[in-house]
């Protein structure tokens, strides 16, 4: 939807796990797209907590809602990864997890429902570099959409042949 919508300006501008439902085939839906650009340009309705939105933002101020879909999009995956949900409370997900991983704690993020399924540790680790090169603090060096969706489609091709090849 970004490239298509992107010549007319249309982000979604809130981004977020509650925002994505489900429809009967478990395929997922994004809600409430676009309400940005439908209510004209006045963003104070957004109900982003003000640390999601400084840190979806950048220090520097800048405003583009599609690097705040980006930033959105990594906050995601990183509440799938750790099993762990943003809520208004105060907890900032991105910055606990950058704090992890700087401290070497990698395998302290994910969530232990992951791993006790069987999910595969090279994947999570990295689905948790695509979601930090999301959660960038720099909005512009945040990769597009596009690239993301790249990104995850390497990793799965990536596993599925490793898969395939396995006695």
């Amino acid at each position: 939807m970004h490239e298509q919508l992107q010549e007319g300006g249309i982000a979604h501008g809130n981004l977020k796990s509650t925002n994505i439902l489900f429809n009967k085939n478990m395929e997922p839906c994004i809600s409430e797209y676009g309400l940005v650009a439908a209510q004209g340009q006045d963003q104070s309705f957004l109900s982003l907590s003000d640390s999601f939105k400084s840190n979806a933002s950048g220090e520097d101020g800048a405003y583009s809602t599609f690097k705040v879909d980006v930033y959105g999009y990594g906050v995601v995956l990183l509440e799938l990864l750790t099993g762990k949900l943003v809520e208004n409370n105060g907890f900032d997900l991105a910055s606990w997890v950058l704090s992890v991983v700087r401290e070497e704690w990698t395998a302290e993020v994910f969530d232990r429902a992951l791993i006790s399924e069987g999910s595969s540790e090279e994947r999570m680790v990295n689905l948790l570099q695509v979601a930090l090169k999301c959660i960038n603090p720099s909005p512009n060096e945040r990769p597009a959409i596009n690239q993301i969706s790249a990104m995850i489609n390497t990793i799965k091709e990536d596993e599925e042949r490793s898969t395939i090849s396995e006695p």
